[in-house]
């Protein structure tokens, strides 16, 4: 590939990457019942009764800041989930799970495994491989620019 061409193949690769997550993402919200899959991503880090930080959640939802925030609350005023201060440091607050939230996490699941899209995830080593391995490859470029 020549330099010419070189932007052209980034944006299409961030656009196809981008495609496909929100096409998972609709998929599965639409399996789900719901606007988004924000709720399912929550309940799926709380549910090991561990609780999480908001800084957990923040990773392993992809939301941040304020959005994060709103969708908690959200989910605290549907009692699915519910703050607590961490006993060993009073700083930081932890999400835990409410029965609720554990009896709507087990119907997500579920409505996922009788949806038909576990064959799009039969494959997932070989996809997950690809898109780890590329964002390896970004981070890597990343440190080396900086």
């Amino acid at each position: 590939m020549d330099d010419s061409t070189a932007p052209a193949a980034l944006e299409e690769l961030a656009r196809l990457i981008r495609q496909a997550s929100q096409e998972l993402d609709r998929a599965i919200a639409t399996r789900l019942g719901e606007s988004s899959v924000g709720r399912w991503h929550v309940l799926t880090a709380v549910t090991s009764g561990d609780g999480r930080s908001m800084s957990q959640l923040a990773e392993a939802t992809l939301c941040t800041g304020a959005s994060l925030t709103r969708l908690i609350d959200a989910m605290i005023a549907d009692n699915l989930v519910l703050r607590r201060v961490d006993d060993t440091d009073r700083r930081r607050v932890l999400v835990f799970p409410t029965r609720r939230g554990e009896l709507a996490f087990a119907a997500m699941t579920e409505a996922l495994a009788s949806s038909g899209l576990d064959r799009v995830a039969a494959d997932r080593g070989k996809v997950t491989r690809s898109l780890s391995a590329l964002v390896d490859r970004l981070h890597a470029t990343e440190q080396a620019h900086t």
